[in-house]
């Protein structure tokens, strides 16, 4: 799956150690603006919301350090990001939560 291709999935079985992402309103705000994700330990973002449907993309010049650009949060539901890639930097990584109300940039920061 290339970078520019999209995930829609709500949940999956993880063994993976995981950082939830909690969007807290329909502007796409978040209740953590930053964070850090260990490559080594293969962690991974799951974004959550109580809201309507959210996007989150990751469009900037950066590029996403996932598989997937581009995550489809259920409304009342979940996605997970799956770990960074092996070529993913150890850097932050701008991204973007689109609420029907608007929009937000957090970042998250991959690490070793």
């Amino acid at each position: 799956m290339s970078s520019s291709q999209t995930i829609d999935h709500a949940t999956q079985a993880h063994t993976r150690p995981r950082k939830h992402v909690h969007v807290i309103n329909e502007r796409g705000h978040v209740d953590q603006d930053v964070v850090h994700i260990s490559k080594d330990a293969d962690e991974e973002l799951v974004w959550t919301t109580d809201h309507n449907n959210v996007q989150v993309v990751f469009n900037s010049e950066e590029g996403s350090p996932f598989q997937a650009s581009v995550f489809h949060v259920p409304a009342g539901g979940s996605v997970s990001s799956g770990p960074a890639l092996k070529g993913a930097g150890h850097k932050a990584y701008k991204y973007t939560v689109k609420g029907e109300g608007g929009d937000n940039d957090p970042r998250v920061i991959i690490q070793n």
